[in-house]
């Protein structure tokens, strides 16, 4: 996912003009490079009960410009020396594009499951991230049913006789304390429904999360070798 962060303070990429009649303009600024082109502008003034009200545009143009875009603003306030600053930070989140060998879920979201085995966690994790997802992160009851879908579509036989499938948790911070691949507490995700008797830290080594065929929670070595499920969200398609 892809991450443009303006940061406003000094204003030093705009041209300033003259004061004039309460309304201080900006002249938008233009950053040009073969077909793609970004634009600038603000504008300052005071209305009719007093408040001062700031506006800041942003225009972008490019050949294979994003159809989402997610926008986070926050602000701040410092004063040093009697001098009172205030900082805006936009940024700008464009998701990636859906991946095409992904199955979609209507209203859960797009999965890959690797049958291939990854040989540790964090290389499943980068092949995840490298084809535009995550490792999946079990949301809800529902999720887990689709986690038992796509294990039955890779039946245990003879030839494969895997039962487990990395999945984005992991307590390798602490131990005992399941977060995401995100850090966000596992309890936060609204499934923590584990298989019986886990997680138990088995020969206290097993910091990282799976699935099992019955779309439980179970933890793992980190260093075995094992199939892995891939999800892209459904909100970034939204």
């Amino acid at each position: 996912m892809q991450n443009f962060q303006l940061i406003l303070l000094a204003f030093s990429s705009v041209l300033w003009s003259a004061r004039q009649d309460g309304i201080l303009a900006v002249e938008s600024k233009s950053f040009a490079e073969v077909n793609r082109t970004v634009k600038f502008s603000l504008t300052s003034r005071k209305n009719q009960t007093g408040h001062s009200v700031t506006r800041i545009i942003m225009d972008k143009s490019s050949m294979e410009l994003p159809d989402n875009w997610n926008v986070d603003i926050e602000n701040s306030f410092t004063e040093f020396n009697g001098i009172k600053s205030v900082q805006l930070l936009a940024v700008f989140t464009v998701p990636p594009p859906v991946p095409a060998d992904y199955d979609l879920f209507p209203g859960i979201g797009y999965y890959k499951f690797h049958r291939e085995l990854a040989p540790i966690f964090d290389t499943a994790s980068e092949i995840c991230f490298k084809e535009g997802g995550h490792l999946a992160i079990i949301n809800s009851l529902a999720e887990s049913q689709v986690m038992q879908l796509l294990w039955r579509l890779h039946p245990e036989n003879e030839t494969y006789k895997h039962n487990y499938a990395f999945i984005g948790i992991h307590d390798r911070l602490k131990e005992g304390e399941f977060t995401t691949i995100f850090g966000k507490p596992l309890i936060s995700t609204g499934f923590t429904k584990w298989i019986p008797a886990n997680p138990d830290n088995y020969n206290n080594d097993q910091n990282c999360g799976s699935v099992s065929r019955r779309g439980l929670l179970n933890d793992v070595n980190c260093g075995m070798a094992m199939p892995f499920i891939c999800e892209y969200d459904l909100s970034w398609s939204q």
